[in-house]
Protein backbone atom coordinates (compact mmCIF):
# COMPACT_ATOMS: atom_id res chain seq x y z
CA UNK A 1 0.00 0.00 0.00
CA UNK A 2 1.09 3.45 -0.66
CA UNK A 3 1.85 6.12 1.43
CA UNK A 4 -0.70 8.19 0.22
CA UNK A 5 -3.46 5.25 0.88
CA UNK A 6 -2.18 5.13 4.01
CA UNK A 7 -2.94 8.72 4.72
CA UNK A 8 -6.01 8.43 3.68
CA UNK A 9 -6.81 5.16 5.94
CA UNK A 10 -5.60 7.39 8.86
CA UNK A 11 -7.74 10.58 8.04
CA UNK A 12 -11.00 8.37 7.99
CA UNK A 13 -10.59 6.70 11.08
CA UNK A 14 -9.94 10.22 12.76
CA UNK A 15 -13.47 11.14 11.27
CA UNK A 16 -15.17 8.27 12.62
CA UNK A 17 -13.90 8.63 16.04
CA UNK A 18 -14.74 12.69 16.27
CA UNK A 19 -18.01 11.56 15.04
CA UNK A 20 -18.96 9.03 17.76
CA UNK A 21 -17.38 11.30 20.84
CA UNK A 22 -19.81 13.77 19.12
CA UNK A 23 -22.43 12.18 19.50
CA UNK A 24 -22.00 11.28 22.91
CA UNK A 25 -21.49 14.54 23.75
CA UNK A 26 -24.64 16.10 22.62
CA UNK A 27 -26.48 13.09 24.53
CA UNK A 28 -25.03 13.46 27.21
CA UNK A 29 -26.05 17.45 26.78
CA UNK A 30 -29.67 16.47 25.75
CA UNK A 31 -29.88 14.17 29.04
CA UNK A 32 -29.01 17.36 31.48
CA UNK A 33 -30.42 19.58 29.57
CA UNK A 34 -33.96 17.66 29.92
CA UNK A 35 -32.85 16.67 33.46
CA UNK A 36 -32.88 20.70 34.33
CA UNK A 37 -35.83 21.51 32.48
CA UNK A 38 -37.79 18.72 34.44
CA UNK A 39 -36.66 20.52 37.68
CA UNK A 40 -36.94 23.99 36.69
CA UNK A 41 -40.60 23.92 36.06
CA UNK A 42 -41.60 21.05 38.82
CA UNK A 43 -44.12 22.82 41.10
CA UNK A 44 -42.00 24.38 44.56
CA UNK A 45 -43.11 22.80 47.98
CA UNK A 46 -45.49 24.09 50.52
CA UNK A 47 -44.48 26.60 52.67
CA UNK A 48 -46.88 25.08 55.01
CA UNK A 49 -44.88 23.28 58.12
CA UNK A 50 -48.03 20.74 58.26
CA UNK A 51 -49.47 18.61 56.39
CA UNK A 52 -53.40 17.13 56.34
CA UNK A 53 -53.39 14.80 59.08
CA UNK A 54 -50.71 15.71 61.03
CA UNK A 55 -51.63 15.84 65.21
CA UNK A 56 -49.80 18.73 66.67
CA UNK A 57 -50.18 20.20 70.37
CA UNK A 58 -48.68 23.36 72.43
CA UNK A 59 -46.16 22.11 74.70
CA UNK A 60 -47.01 25.07 77.22
CA UNK A 61 -50.33 23.48 77.82
CA UNK A 62 -51.88 21.24 79.90
CA UNK A 63 -54.77 20.12 77.92
CA UNK A 64 -55.46 17.15 77.07
CA UNK A 65 -57.06 18.18 73.52
CA UNK A 66 -54.31 18.65 69.89
CA UNK A 67 -55.30 20.36 66.97
CA UNK A 68 -55.65 18.00 63.86
CA UNK A 69 -54.58 19.71 60.33
CA UNK A 70 -57.91 19.12 57.93
CA UNK A 71 -55.72 21.28 55.20
CA UNK A 72 -53.85 23.98 54.39
CA UNK A 73 -54.73 26.50 51.73
CA UNK A 74 -51.39 28.37 50.20
CA UNK A 75 -53.53 30.85 48.57
CA UNK A 76 -54.90 32.47 52.13
CA UNK A 77 -51.99 30.67 54.09
CA UNK A 78 -54.07 29.36 56.41
CA UNK A 79 -54.72 26.03 58.00
CA UNK A 80 -57.98 24.28 58.74
CA UNK A 81 -57.94 22.61 61.30
CA UNK A 82 -60.20 20.74 64.04
CA UNK A 83 -60.15 19.52 67.96
CA UNK A 84 -58.74 16.00 68.45
CA UNK A 85 -58.83 13.95 71.85
CA UNK A 86 -57.52 11.50 73.04
CA UNK A 87 -59.11 7.60 73.19
CA UNK A 88 -59.34 6.07 76.74
CA UNK A 89 -56.15 3.92 75.62
CA UNK A 90 -54.00 7.03 75.16
CA UNK A 91 -53.79 6.33 71.32
CA UNK A 92 -55.02 9.29 69.29
CA UNK A 93 -57.61 10.05 68.65
CA UNK A 94 -61.61 11.34 68.09
CA UNK A 95 -63.34 14.58 67.60
CA UNK A 96 -66.05 15.32 69.71
CA UNK A 97 -67.83 17.38 66.33
CA UNK A 98 -67.28 18.13 63.05
CA UNK A 99 -66.82 21.58 63.35
CA UNK A 100 -63.56 23.08 62.04
CA UNK A 101 -61.98 26.41 61.96
CA UNK A 102 -59.84 28.20 59.42
CA UNK A 103 -56.34 29.63 61.15
CA UNK A 104 -53.09 31.92 59.97
CA UNK A 105 -50.40 29.76 59.26
CA UNK A 106 -48.22 31.84 61.19
CA UNK A 107 -50.44 31.12 64.60
CA UNK A 108 -50.71 27.54 64.08
CA UNK A 109 -46.74 27.25 63.83
CA UNK A 110 -45.66 29.37 66.10
CA UNK A 111 -47.97 27.94 69.21
CA UNK A 112 -48.31 24.15 68.11
CA UNK A 113 -44.74 23.26 68.09
CA UNK A 114 -44.79 19.73 68.97
CA UNK A 115 -45.82 17.03 66.56
CA UNK A 116 -47.24 13.89 68.09
CA UNK A 117 -48.09 12.22 65.21
CA UNK A 118 -50.29 11.72 61.45
CA UNK A 119 -52.94 9.74 60.67
CA UNK A 120 -55.94 10.13 57.78
CA UNK A 121 -58.01 12.73 58.76
CA UNK A 122 -61.22 10.47 57.10
CA UNK A 123 -60.11 7.85 59.91
CA UNK A 124 -60.42 10.12 62.60
CA UNK A 125 -64.15 8.97 64.26
CA UNK A 126 -66.63 11.72 65.42
CA UNK A 127 -68.44 11.50 68.82
CA UNK A 128 -67.08 8.23 69.62
CA UNK A 129 -63.51 7.11 70.83
CA UNK A 130 -61.81 4.29 68.65
CA UNK A 131 -61.45 2.23 71.05
CA UNK A 132 -65.40 2.65 72.09
CA UNK A 133 -66.18 1.81 68.26
CA UNK A 134 -64.03 -1.48 68.29
CA UNK A 135 -65.47 -2.57 71.78
CA UNK A 136 -68.07 -5.36 71.01
CA UNK A 137 -71.93 -5.23 71.42
CA UNK A 138 -72.56 -7.91 73.33
CA UNK A 139 -71.27 -8.32 76.85
CA UNK A 140 -69.37 -11.23 76.55
CA UNK A 141 -67.27 -10.56 73.90
CA UNK A 142 -66.84 -7.10 75.93
CA UNK A 143 -65.96 -8.37 78.93
CA UNK A 144 -62.87 -9.84 77.62
CA UNK A 145 -61.28 -6.12 75.93
CA UNK A 146 -62.31 -4.14 78.75
CA UNK A 147 -61.15 -4.19 82.32
CA UNK A 148 -65.13 -5.66 83.92
CA UNK A 149 -65.97 -6.71 87.43
CA UNK A 150 -69.09 -8.80 87.46
CA UNK A 151 -71.08 -10.74 89.89
CA UNK A 152 -73.99 -12.85 88.47
CA UNK A 153 -76.77 -12.83 90.85
CA UNK A 154 -79.89 -13.05 88.22
CA UNK A 155 -78.49 -15.96 85.33
CA UNK A 156 -79.81 -14.27 82.26
CA UNK A 157 -79.15 -10.43 82.78
CA UNK A 158 -76.48 -9.54 80.92
CA UNK A 159 -73.63 -7.37 82.43
CA UNK A 160 -73.55 -3.27 81.64
CA UNK A 161 -71.41 -1.70 78.40
CA UNK A 162 -70.10 1.45 79.19
CA UNK A 163 -69.90 2.78 75.58
CA UNK A 164 -69.02 6.51 76.29
CA UNK A 165 -69.66 9.98 78.09
CA UNK A 166 -70.91 13.41 77.35
CA UNK A 167 -69.18 15.61 78.41
CA UNK A 168 -66.24 13.95 79.23
CA UNK A 169 -64.14 16.59 81.12
CA UNK A 170 -64.49 18.00 84.51
CA UNK A 171 -63.16 20.64 87.30
CA UNK A 172 -62.28 19.38 90.90
CA UNK A 173 -64.47 22.18 93.06
CA UNK A 174 -67.58 21.74 89.81
CA UNK A 175 -70.53 19.82 89.61
CA UNK A 176 -70.86 18.28 86.00
CA UNK A 177 -74.30 17.33 84.96
CA UNK A 178 -73.82 14.10 82.53
CA UNK A 179 -75.95 14.41 79.17
CA UNK A 180 -75.58 11.31 77.47
CA UNK A 181 -73.63 8.19 79.58
CA UNK A 182 -73.63 5.90 76.30
CA UNK A 183 -73.50 2.15 76.94
CA UNK A 184 -75.81 -1.33 76.66
CA UNK A 185 -77.71 -3.20 79.33
CA UNK A 186 -78.52 -0.42 81.77
CA UNK A 187 -80.95 -1.51 83.93
CA UNK A 188 -83.15 1.06 86.56
CA UNK A 189 -81.55 1.49 89.68
CA UNK A 190 -77.98 1.32 88.27
CA UNK A 191 -75.22 2.71 90.02
CA UNK A 192 -72.88 4.80 88.61
CA UNK A 193 -69.46 6.20 89.76
CA UNK A 194 -65.84 7.90 88.96
CA UNK A 195 -63.12 5.62 89.84
CA UNK A 196 -58.80 6.15 89.99
CA UNK A 197 -56.48 4.01 92.27
CA UNK A 198 -55.41 5.44 95.51
CA UNK A 199 -58.29 8.18 95.29
CA UNK A 200 -61.67 8.08 97.13
CA UNK A 201 -64.63 6.96 94.17
CA UNK A 202 -67.28 9.88 93.35
CA UNK A 203 -70.66 8.58 93.34
CA UNK A 204 -73.11 10.08 91.02
CA UNK A 205 -76.49 11.98 91.67
CA UNK A 206 -79.50 12.45 90.13
CA UNK A 207 -78.94 9.31 88.00
CA UNK A 208 -81.31 8.40 85.45
CA UNK A 209 -81.59 5.28 83.14
CA UNK A 210 -83.66 6.52 80.44
CA UNK A 211 -82.98 3.13 78.54
CA UNK A 212 -81.06 0.64 78.72
CA UNK A 213 -78.29 2.07 76.25
CA UNK A 214 -78.18 5.68 77.91
CA UNK A 215 -78.16 7.15 81.70
CA UNK A 216 -78.26 11.00 82.76
CA UNK A 217 -76.67 11.85 86.46
CA UNK A 218 -74.90 14.50 88.14
CA UNK A 219 -71.21 14.32 89.47
CA UNK A 220 -70.71 16.18 92.33
CA UNK A 221 -66.39 16.38 91.83
CA UNK A 222 -65.36 17.89 95.74
CA UNK A 223 -62.42 20.74 95.79
CA UNK A 224 -58.68 18.75 95.87
CA UNK A 225 -59.72 16.60 93.90
CA UNK A 226 -56.87 14.27 91.86
CA UNK A 227 -56.73 15.37 88.37
CA UNK A 228 -56.33 13.20 86.01
CA UNK A 229 -57.81 10.38 84.08
CA UNK A 230 -60.99 8.07 85.77
CA UNK A 231 -62.57 5.48 84.98
CA UNK A 232 -66.43 5.06 84.26
CA UNK A 233 -68.42 2.61 85.97
CA UNK A 234 -71.85 1.29 85.89
CA UNK A 235 -72.84 -1.21 88.43
CA UNK A 236 -76.70 -2.59 87.75
CA UNK A 237 -78.72 -3.80 90.67
CA UNK A 238 -77.92 -7.36 90.51
CA UNK A 239 -74.14 -6.57 91.16
CA UNK A 240 -73.07 -6.76 87.69
CA UNK A 241 -71.00 -3.80 86.60
CA UNK A 242 -68.51 -2.25 83.72
CA UNK A 243 -65.76 -0.13 84.01
CA UNK A 244 -64.61 2.22 80.63
CA UNK A 245 -61.07 2.65 82.16
CA UNK A 246 -59.39 6.87 81.60
CA UNK A 247 -63.00 7.64 79.66
CA UNK A 248 -63.83 10.83 82.12
CA UNK A 249 -61.05 13.77 82.55
CA UNK A 250 -60.69 16.21 86.02
CA UNK A 251 -58.56 19.70 85.38
CA UNK A 252 -57.89 21.87 88.64
CA UNK A 253 -60.77 24.09 89.04
CA UNK A 254 -59.86 27.97 89.65
CA UNK A 255 -62.01 29.10 92.84
CA UNK A 256 -61.62 32.43 92.26
CA UNK A 257 -62.84 32.50 88.73
CA UNK A 258 -66.89 33.19 89.47
CA UNK A 259 -68.02 36.39 90.12
CA UNK A 260 -72.14 36.02 90.02
CA UNK A 261 -75.07 37.79 91.40
CA UNK A 262 -77.69 35.38 91.98
CA UNK A 263 -77.96 32.02 92.98
CA UNK A 264 -79.29 31.20 89.30
CA UNK A 265 -76.25 32.62 87.81
CA UNK A 266 -74.03 30.79 90.29
CA UNK A 267 -75.17 27.80 89.32
CA UNK A 268 -74.29 28.08 85.78
CA UNK A 269 -71.06 30.01 86.82
CA UNK A 270 -69.68 26.92 88.82
CA UNK A 271 -69.63 24.83 85.73
CA UNK A 272 -68.35 27.11 83.48
CA UNK A 273 -64.33 26.20 83.06
CA UNK A 274 -61.73 27.21 80.67
CA UNK A 275 -59.21 24.80 79.77
CA UNK A 276 -56.68 25.70 77.05
CA UNK A 277 -56.60 28.69 74.93
CA UNK A 278 -55.00 28.89 71.39
CA UNK A 279 -52.77 31.03 70.81
CA UNK A 280 -51.51 32.15 73.53
CA UNK A 281 -49.11 34.67 72.24
CA UNK A 282 -50.61 37.13 69.63
CA UNK A 283 -47.75 39.63 67.81
CA UNK A 284 -49.90 42.80 66.25
CA UNK A 285 -48.64 45.24 63.57
CA UNK A 286 -47.13 47.71 65.91
CA UNK A 287 -49.07 50.80 67.22
CA UNK A 288 -51.94 50.75 64.74
CA UNK A 289 -55.38 48.53 65.62
CA UNK A 290 -55.29 45.16 65.34
CA UNK A 291 -57.94 42.49 64.56
CA UNK A 292 -56.38 39.36 65.78
CA UNK A 293 -57.52 35.53 64.12
CA UNK A 294 -59.94 33.88 66.17
CA UNK A 295 -59.12 32.73 69.30
CA UNK A 296 -60.22 29.26 69.78
CA UNK A 297 -61.06 28.21 73.47
CA UNK A 298 -62.01 24.48 74.95
CA UNK A 299 -63.82 24.38 78.40
CA UNK A 300 -66.67 23.19 79.62
CA UNK A 301 -70.56 24.53 79.16
CA UNK A 302 -69.13 27.25 77.27
CA UNK A 303 -72.04 28.13 75.97
CA UNK A 304 -73.04 29.83 78.82
CA UNK A 305 -71.07 32.65 77.60
CA UNK A 306 -71.72 35.40 75.62
CA UNK A 307 -68.00 36.96 75.25
CA UNK A 308 -64.61 37.31 76.03
CA UNK A 309 -62.74 40.00 77.91
CA UNK A 310 -59.26 40.95 78.42
CA UNK A 311 -58.25 42.53 81.63
CA UNK A 312 -54.61 43.90 82.56
CA UNK A 313 -55.34 46.14 85.77
CA UNK A 314 -58.00 48.52 84.55
CA UNK A 315 -57.47 47.90 81.14
CA UNK A 316 -60.10 45.66 79.19
CA UNK A 317 -60.57 44.63 75.97
CA UNK A 318 -63.96 42.85 74.88
CA UNK A 319 -64.09 40.15 72.38
CA UNK A 320 -65.84 41.86 69.03
CA UNK A 321 -67.91 38.47 68.19
CA UNK A 322 -67.84 35.53 70.30
CA UNK A 323 -69.40 31.79 68.81
CA UNK A 324 -69.89 28.44 71.24
CA UNK A 325 -70.18 26.00 68.46
CA UNK A 326 -70.29 23.22 71.52
CA UNK A 327 -70.34 23.18 75.25
CA UNK A 328 -66.55 22.34 75.05
CA UNK A 329 -65.35 24.29 72.00
CA UNK A 330 -65.98 28.28 71.25
CA UNK A 331 -63.96 30.84 69.28
CA UNK A 332 -63.70 34.45 69.80
CA UNK A 333 -62.68 36.99 67.69
CA UNK A 334 -60.53 40.99 69.41
CA UNK A 335 -59.78 44.39 67.64
CA UNK A 336 -56.70 45.10 69.51
CA UNK A 337 -55.99 48.63 70.16
CA UNK A 338 -52.55 49.63 69.32
CA UNK A 339 -49.43 49.22 71.85
CA UNK A 340 -51.59 47.50 74.20
CA UNK A 341 -48.60 44.75 74.89
CA UNK A 342 -47.80 42.70 78.05
CA UNK A 343 -49.65 40.05 79.73
CA UNK A 344 -53.85 39.53 79.61
CA UNK A 345 -56.07 37.44 81.89
CA UNK A 346 -59.08 35.89 79.98
CA UNK A 347 -62.56 35.31 81.57
CA UNK A 348 -65.79 34.68 79.70
CA UNK A 349 -68.35 36.38 80.65
CA UNK A 350 -72.06 36.36 80.10
CA UNK A 351 -74.34 38.74 79.29
CA UNK A 352 -75.26 40.58 82.23
CA UNK A 353 -71.32 41.30 82.56
CA UNK A 354 -70.52 38.42 85.15
CA UNK A 355 -67.37 36.57 85.14
CA UNK A 356 -68.27 33.04 84.82
CA UNK A 357 -64.34 31.60 84.20
CA UNK A 358 -60.85 32.30 84.00
CA UNK A 359 -57.99 31.14 81.92
CA UNK A 360 -55.09 29.82 84.29
CA UNK A 361 -53.08 30.80 80.85
CA UNK A 362 -52.48 34.02 80.39
CA UNK A 363 -52.48 35.62 76.99
CA UNK A 364 -49.01 37.81 75.89
CA UNK A 365 -49.53 40.64 73.48
CA UNK A 366 -46.59 42.08 72.23
CA UNK A 367 -45.57 44.11 68.74
CA UNK A 368 -43.84 43.48 65.64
Amino acid sequence: MDKSSVVSLVLLALLVTCACIAGCSDSSSSTTTSGQTAVTTSPLSSSALYVAGDIIKNPKSGSAAAVLIIGYNPGTDMYERAYIYPNSDGSWGHRIDTSTAKVSRSIIEQVYTEKVRNMAVSAVPIGTPTTAATVAATSTIETTTETTTATTTTPGNPAPVVKDITPFIGTSGNTVSITDLEGLNFISGANVTLEKSGEPSITATDVSVSSSTKITCTFVIPSGTATGQWNVVVTNPDGQSHSYTNLFTIYKGDTTATTTTTSTTTAIASNVTIISLSPVKIVTGGLDTYINPPMDITGTNLTFGSKIILTQGSSTITSSTYSAVSNQEAHAFFTIPGASTGTWTVSVVDSSGNVLAKSTDELTISMS
